[in-house]
């Protein structure tokens, strides 16, 4: 058994995140299934523990991440596993929820953007500048986002420390960041993803 460390600095491996997208939406696209999305989930400073003898385990190529399509065909929705290593099982979704909702609201999702956690009102300077106190943590849980329609394609993402708030430095924009469609479109897929990782549902096929 392995323990690799998610760092943030001296990474000079190759992201495959692209190629596994580009390959997974050509695959998809042959379906003549057009509308999907993808969320990628990085947690740095963490632990990722190898386990030699565990088929789905996985020696990261650089900073490990897993990734989930999420995408539609005829009545049934799906959720499909990646990370650095390659692929894994798809799922059935007990509904539709997650590409109903992007679907519904994907304008709003492709202009939304989670705004970073602020602790002043927004000021107006003598130089005429607005300045504004800001809260930030290296290492947070980042989330990326690739949105594909027949017509569009467009990505989004944004740091979880922007999603939370604490009482005796409370974010201004924790309520408006938390009512994006974008933020709850992720809410419901971490709930999926959680559920079935819990369960070990994902199998490793390549």
């Amino acid at each position: 058994m392995l323990l690799i460390f998610n760092l943030t600095f001296g990474q000079e491996k190759i992201d495959p995140t692209e190629s596994l997208i580009s390959e997974f939406k050509a695959e998809l696209n042959e379906k003549n299934i057009t509308d999907f999305f993808v969320l990628k989930r990085i947690t740095y400073g963490t632990a990722y523990i190898v386990d030699l003898s565990d088929p789905n385990s996985c020696n990261p190529n650089g900073i490990y991440f897993t990734m989930y399509a999420f995408w539609k065909d005829g009545k049934d929705s799906y959720v499909k596993k990646f990370d650095n290593c390659g692929r894994f099982n798809s799922l059935k979704l007990p509904d539709s929820k997650p590409i109903k909702l992007y679907k519904k609201n994907y304008e709003k999702i492709k202009s939304e953007k989670v705004k970073s956690y602020q602790l002043t009102p927004d000021s107006l300077g003598k130089d005429r500048l607005v300045y504004k106190s800001i809260s930030s943590r290296t290492h947070q849980p980042l989330r990326y986002f690739w949105f594909f329609t027949e017509s569009t394609e467009f990505t989004n993402h944004f740091d979880t420390y922007d999603l939370t708030t604490e009482k005796d430095k409370p974010n201004l924009n924790y309520k408006s960041n938390n009512e994006l469609q974008l933020v709850k479109l992720n809410a419901i897929c971490e709930e999926i993803i959680d559920e079935f990782n819990e369960k070990n549902m994902f199998n490793r096929i390549e």
